[in-house]
């Protein structure tokens, strides 16, 4: 039985990748006019912190900054229009609260934006811990910030599972020892599931079998 279970957020509790990828696109259009990529080099970027992206492509602090600054003004746009939990997740993240199971969210995104996306969701009031950009100092696939979350909710890496939509999630959980469960609506199914995950479920719904 699973008692702690821990979230990936942007295309696992909420539907924001088509905002995001949307955004990007916009972002790579006026600052990085002659760099061209693929659909699949923007889905990369949903599993990894906005900083460390610009700073792939834009190696002045300042301007990477600036960029990262402009992005945040799109996106925020974007997801304030259309923010969304994905189906089942609120009467999911319920029902595992009134079985006693804890629940937290461990994210690359900036933990003040996770939580307020999290409370334009209405998800906010499910959640124990949120685990954020700022809160660790390596992030996904390191394991550091799962290890956070274990620590700070005093849980065991053998009953709890850990639930995202990208590859550096899975990988991230098996480096922390916790149980790995992938979501089959990622654009990142078929690079998720060559790091072998412990569950995939189709609906949050599903996680009630784990409790």
């Amino acid at each position: 039985m699973i008692k702690t279970f821990l979230f990936d957020l942007d295309g696992t509790l909420i539907d924001t990748p088509p905002m995001i990828l949307e955004s990007f696109k916009e972002i790579f259009k006026q600052f990085f006019p002659n760099v061209v990529l693929s659909d699949k080099d923007y889905e990369s970027f949903l599993g990894q912190p906005l900083y460390q992206t610009i700073a792939d492509y834009e190696k002045n602090q300042e301007k990477a900054k600036m960029i990262a600054e402009a992005y945040h003004q799109i996106s925020n746009q974007k997801i304030d229009q259309s923010l969304k939990a994905y189906p089942d997740t609120a009467k999911t993240l319920a029902y595992l609260k009134a079985k006693g199971a804890q629940i937290g969210v461990v994210t690359s995104k900036l933990r003040t934006k996770a939580e307020k996306h999290l409370k334009q969701a209405g998800l906010i009031a499910y959640i124990d811990l949120v685990i954020g950009y700022e809160d660790v100092s390596q992030h996904k696939p390191h394991p550091e910030a799962l290890e956070k979350a274990l620590s700070l909710l005093g849980a065991k890496p053998h009953d709890t599972l850990y639930i995202g939509d990208h590859e550096n999630d899975i990988k991230a959980a098996k480096k922390a020892n916790v149980l790995s469960c992938a979501v089959s609506y990622s654009l990142r199914l078929q690079e998720m599931l060559l790091e072998n995950p412990d569950f995939v479920i189709d609906s949050m719904k599903h996680l009630k079998d784990l409790r």
